[in-house]
């Protein structure tokens, strides 16, 4: 079952972890802040497929600033 997942911007490091490990969903916007997209679509509530899941996981256990989250 595909997920979404979200960046609290807040609590973001700008350290670019995600858009450099998983550029397929995460990307830095104008001011160095983390969101999440699909292909540019979107933006900070992007679809994650089955197959992709456990890679994205790993980015948010990675995530210094611990502000990727799966949408409930």
């Amino acid at each position: 079952m595909a997920k979404k997942v979200y960046v609290n911007k807040d609590d973001c490091t700008s350290c670019s972890l995600c858009a450099d490990t998983l550029p397929n969903y995460f990307r830095l916007d104008s001011d160095d802040l983390a969101e999440s997209h699909n292909n540019g679509a979107n933006v900070n509530d992007a679809n994650v497929p089955d197959e992709d899941i456990a890679k994205v996981q790993d980015t948010i256990n990675d995530c210094p600033g611990e502000c990727i989250h799966w949408k409930e």
